[in-house]
């Protein structure tokens, strides 16, 4: 079975049932014009509706347009009246794509205000749609462990978490529960908040859309309609591209941290990884497919190969094994960019026209190997090879010759770690399609370059500010047709 494309809809708390109506209807039909399998609303979606026995007039408005247009329909949280018993009760619903309600769950625990109003459910009641065995979890129920521990008993194969959160650390902790729970689930797991202000507390969204513990789509406090398409397709939206993210193979240095189910923050939205430590390793193959091994599965994260002196064979074994360029130090080995070692890893990586990220500036190594000037020789002969000079060469003079290498050579491009912020504002006046966003260290060492890329923004048009941040670095990394055969994320902000 193929995986659905979703649809999450956050957008303020209305009292009044006739206008949330109509924007239920508004952002059921924007959703299936985006090509959208499945919409899912939040708590109190439908302000304080009438509470009646169900289906009702609310629920056939809502299964009629559901049926025009092939959408299921997951619903927050409804005021009814039990079929069977006229106790008061609040339930989720799920609407098929015929239009037909095939299943609700009703909430069961409750808020002490809540309490004397309405009757709590009885326990998990999975629902069987077209697309697998769905769950509901309504309020409390989203982060009740026992419920929790209950859904998982059943195998259900997409998880609806419809609670809210009233602060920003509230916020991030549902969503960082949504992507564990994934996780677990080995399926697809959404948060769906109320946003806006409803019983006298503020609400401040975060939708997510998390699949086998990664972010598919994921949403902050405005008005926003998230959609994300099949799950297990490359993800590709606008964000942060750092590529520069040191990944070390073993031990993990203190301060590092690089979690595949972080995903909350600008640090999280795509990585380009590499490991210096692996160009001292003896078996180069073995610790390059570790690092290959770190990005596979996870499509916000590519991967470098080791590029040392005198292996170029493994080189080439690990650009087909997926590896999106390369990385190289040449003054770990005592040898110039000029040697024919080096001309040797050129002569590969210009087969697979991958790029290759050099280290240049002040190192652990002798100065007269960090030159950016000496790769003059190696760009002169292998034009087709991309080449990301690190620290655009860190400081003076090397800052200088790494400007003067990129306007000379069309395929040189700049990373900004450890860079000053005027050589930065320099290199983005002269190329600013070939600069490149790079926290050029461990994971502590994102906040630093951040705050310094930061304040470049208020004084460019934001095209420039998003090809620094991300396009430049997408165009070079995840350009390969496997990561841009199709766009996988729309988020439409405001919808009428």
């Amino acid at each position: 079975m193929s995986l659905p494309r979703i649809a999450v809809s956050q957008a303020p708390y209305v009292r009044d049932v006739e206008v949330a109506l109509n924007r239920v209807l508004a952002h059921m039909r924007q959703a299936a014009g985006h090509g959208m399998d499945i919409i899912v609303f939040p708590e109190w979606f439908m302000g304080l509706n009438p509470v009646e026995v169900i289906p009702n007039r609310l629920t056939q408005r809502i299964g009629t347009l559901a049926k025009e247009l092939n959408l299921l329909v997951i619903t927050g949280s409804l005021r009814v009246l039990d079929n069977d018993t006229g106790k008061k009760q609040q339930r989720g619903m799920i609407i098929e794509r015929d239009g037909t309600l095939i299943g609700s769950q009703a909430k069961m625990g409750f808020v002490p205000t809540e309490r004397p109003w309405f009757e709590p459910g009885l326990g998990i009641s999975p629902i069987t749609t077209s697309w697998g065995k769905f769950v509901i979890l309504l309020g409390l129920d989203a982060i009740d462990p026992i419920h929790w521990n209950a859904t998982l008993a059943t195998r259900p194969r997409l998880v609806v978490l419809a609670t809210s959160a009233n602060t920003t650390q509230e916020r991030h902790h549902l969503q960082e529960l949504a992507v564990t729970r994934s996780l677990e689930l080995d399926g697809t797991v959404i948060l769906s908040p109320l946003l806006g202000r409803f019983g006298g507390a503020q609400h401040v969204g975060g939708a997510v859309i998390a699949h086998q513990g990664r972010i598919i789509s994921s949403a902050e406090d405005d008005e926003t309609l998230v959609m994300a398409q099949d799950p297990k397709a490359p993800l590709v939206q606008l964000g942060v591209v750092d590529v520069s993210s040191y990944m070390p193979l073993c031990p993990a240095p203190k301060g590092f941290n690089l979690d595949p189910k972080k995903t909350l923050g600008p640090e999280a939205e795509k990585r380009v990884l590499l490991d210096w430590g692996a160009l001292r390793a003896s078996d180069m193959l073995g610790a390059g497919r570790e690092i290959l091994s770190q990005a596979r599965g996870n499509p916000r994260w590519v991967a470098l190969a080791p590029a040392r002196p005198m292996a170029s064979r493994e080189l080439g074994i690990l650009l087909e094994d997926g590896a999106a360029g390369a990385f190289t130090y040449p003054g770990l080995d005592g040898i110039a960019p000029y040697s024919e070692p080096i001309r040797d890893l050129g002569k590969v990586l210009s087969l697979h026209r991958r790029p290759l990220i050099v280290h240049t500036g002040p190192g652990v190594t002798s100065l007269r190997y960090d030159r950016p000037i000496l790769w003059d020789d190696f760009l002169l002969e292998f034009p087709t090879v991309p080449v990301v000079l690190l620290h655009m060469g860190g400081r003076s003079p090397y800052l200088e010759e790494a400007l003067l290498l990129a306007e000379r050579h069309a395929q040189v491009w700049l990373e900004t770690s450890q860079a000053p912020l005027l050589a930065i504002k320099e290199a983005l006046a002269a190329i600013p399609d070939r600069l490149l966003f790079g926290s050029g260290g461990l994971a502590r060492d994102f906040a630093v370059e951040w705050d310094k890329i930061s304040q470049i923004e208020p004084s460019v048009p934001p095209d420039v500010y998003q090809n620094l941040l991300h396009n430049n670095a997408l165009s070079l990394f995840f350009s390969d047709s496997s990561f841009t055969s199709r766009e996988t994320l729309r988020i439409v902000r405001r919808p009428s």
